[in-house]
């Protein structure tokens, strides 16, 4: 059995959003108060565009499936499939396939929150970016057994 893809998941979501506070162009130090512990407001980024996930205490809430990402630049993480905070919050050279998998998250998360704003990483060239470790990429593909 497969999981339902990105869009079809956008389907069920509504596109009508509470009104919210925007910020402007943020730095990620800024980002990075709005995790899953902030009962205040909780935001993410992707391919820096920031979107306020405080309405998902089940998703992004400090016993949230997906607290990890609350406060975090979540572009190469979901583009991986990865939920460990090594993959948070880096800015590195992405392969296509990665950067297509983490694109597809995009329709999804706009149907579901609203934007706020923007990561300022993300005015960078991502092609000056380092690429990852060869240890990393490793990790990436390495298969867990339980």
């Amino acid at each position: 059995m497969f999981a339902p893809s990105p869009s079809e998941l956008a389907k069920d979501a509504t596109k009508e959003h509470a009104e919210v506070e925007q910020l402007g162009t943020i730095t990620l130090e800024e980002l990075n108060k709005y995790h899953c512990n902030n009962e205040e407001r909780r935001l993410l980024s992707l391919f820096g565009t920031i979107f306020d996930v405080t309405s998902s205490e089940k998703g992004y809430g400090k016993n949230g499936a997906y607290k990890e990402y609350a406060g975090h630049d979540i572009t190469l993480a979901i583009g991986l499939m990865k939920t460990d905070a090594q993959w948070l919050d880096r800015f590195v050279k992405m392969e296509e396939k990665w950067i297509n998998d983490a694109k597809g998250w995009v329709e999804y998360m706009d149907a579901k929150y609203p934007r706020c704003g923007k990561l300022d990483r993300w005015d960078e060239d991502p092609e000056s970016w380092p690429e990852l470790s060869e240890e990393e990429k490793e990790a990436i593909n390495k298969c867990v057994i339980m």
